[in-house]
């Protein structure tokens, strides 16, 4: 088992892409990519807010910052030992 990581610096990019294109650019993306550790998995969310959803208010009266709390599992069943982000 890999060991816990305690900080993660995290940048996401998406990028929509037409289906008429993706077989293509999966083969020509394989060269420069490494499978990794969960390449067939259940992603499970749970989004904390407080009693009162001020997080999802924020967020409805247009507060930019996109806070969020997560914790998050790979494992189509999380158990209580399981490790978790």
């Amino acid at each position: 088992m890999k060991p816990i990581e305690t900080t993660f610096k995290r940048i996401e990019t998406k990028y929509v892409v037409s289906k008429k294109i993706l077989d293509k650019l999966v083969q020509d993306l394989k060269k420069y990519l490494v499978e990794d550790d969960y390449p067939i998995s259940t992603i499970s969310n749970i989004y904390f807010d407080t009693e009162d959803f001020d997080i999802l208010q924020d967020e409805h009266l247009g507060d930019k910052r996109k806070e969020k709390v997560r914790m998050r599992t790979y494992l189509s069943q999380a158990k209580i030992d399981s490790q978790v982000f």
